[in-house]
C-alpha cells in the first residue's frame, strides 16, 4: 500500500479528524520488564504526545501485515564448535516460531556472503541448509547487512514488512564495506533491524566496534533491537527476545500538524513495566 493510500485509508477510518489535519503512521512495539512480547494492548491503554501537545490516536491495532525476513548466520572460522552446537538449532528454533505464510531468506557469512536458501515459507527448508555448512573463513556481516536487506527490499511484495535478523559472532571481520557505508546501504532498504552478536574468547575488538556501530544504529532508526550475549548458549534465549519485538508490534495512526520543522514524539503506555520501542524514523519531520 503507497503512503498516499496509506494516509487516505487513515484518514477515512478516523472518527473525528479536522480538515487540514496531517495524518502520520508508524509500526512500534511494547515488551515488558522480562522481554517478551505485550500483546492485548488497546488504544486506551496509550497516549501519544508530541512537541508536548497530547494528539488524537486515529488507529491502533497489532500490526499484521505478512512478513519478508532475511535471516544472517555468521558461519566464519571463529564461531568453531558453537555453531553446530548451538547456533543451527537456535535459528531452527527461530524460524519454526514464524507465523504460517512468513517468507524468508537464508544468507551466512563465511568468507562472502552466500544466500542459502531463497525467499520462502518451507520452514523446514533452514535445518537442513545450515548443517550442510563448515564454518570457515572470515565474517562479512557488514557486507551480508548491506546485500540481503537490497535484495530483500527488490523481493519483497507491495504488502509485506520486511526484517532482517542477524546473528553474529565477534570475531575477525573481512566485509569489504567499512561500517559507514554498511549501515548507509543497509538503512535504504527500510527493514526492520533485530540482532545478536556473541562474545566469544577470540573476539576481535574491532570486529565488535563496527558491527556495534551498524547494528545499533540501525535498531534505534527502525524501532528493532541489538542485543549482545556473553556466549553461543545465549543465543536462544536472545532470539526469543529479539522474536518478541516483532510479535509485540502495532501500527499506530495519529493526527497531527502538518508542516512541523521539528517532531519530538512520546508514546506514554497505561502499564507498569512496559517499555516502547519506537523508531527514530517517527521523530523525523
Amino acid at each position: 500500500m503507497s503512503a498516499l493510500t496509506l494516509a487516505a485509508f487513515l484518514l477515512a477510518q478516523a472518527t473525528s479528524v479536522e480538515p487540514g489535519t496531517q495524518i502520520r503512521a508508524f509500526t512500534l512495539s511494547f515488551v515488558d520488564a522480562k522481554g517478551a512480547e505485550v500483546v492485548d494492548l488497546g488504544a486506551r491503554d496509550v497516549a501519544v504526545v508530541e512537541n508536548g501537545q497530547t494528539r488524537d490516536i486515529t488507529s491502533f491495532k497489532p500490526d499484521a501485515r505478512p512478513l519478508a525476513i532475511a535471516i544472517l548466520v555468521d558461519s566464519s572460522a571463529a564461531v568453531g564448535e558453537g555453531y553446530r552446537l548451538n547456533v543451527v538449532d537456535a535459528v531452527v528454533g527461530l524460524v519454526a516460531r514464524f507465523p504460517e505464510g512468513t517468507r524468508y531468506a537464508l544468507w551466512t557469512t563465511g568468507d562472502r556472503p552466500t544466500r542459502l536458501v531463497e525467499l520462502t515459507s518451507d520452514k523446514g527448508a533452514v535445518g537442513g541448509a545450515l548443517r550442510r555448512v563448515v564454518p570457515q573463513g572470515g565474517n562479512t556481516m557488514l557486507d551480508a547487512l548491506a546485500e540481503a536487506s537490497t535484495d530483500l527490499a527488490k523481493h519483497a511484495r507491495e504488502d509485506e514488512r520486511t526484517v532482517v535478523i542477524a546473528i553474529t559472532g565477534s570475531g575477525p571481520e573481512l566485509s569489504s564495506r567499512d561500517k559507514y557505508r554498511a549501515a548507509e546501504e543497509t538503512a535504504r532498504s527500510r527493514a526492520w533491524l533485530l540482532a545478536v552478536e556473541f562474545e566469544q574468547a577470540e573476539g576481535d575488538l574491532d570486529a565488535r566496534t563496527n558491527l556495534g556501530y551498524v547494528c545499533e544504529r540501525l535498531a534505534k532508526a527502525t524501532g528493532g533491537r541489538f542485543d549482545v550475549v556473553l556466549s553461543p548458549m545465549a543465543i536462544d534465549g536472545a532470539l526469543r527476545k529479539l522474536w518478541a519485538v516483532v510479535r509485540g508490534s502495532y501500527r499506530l495512526a495519529y493526527a497531527t500538524a502538518p508542516g512541523l520543522k521539528q517532531r519530538k514524539l512520546r508514546i506514554d503506555i497505561a502499564r507498569p513495566g512496559t517499555s516502547v520501542l519506537l523508531p527514530a524514523t517517527a521523530q523525523e519531520p
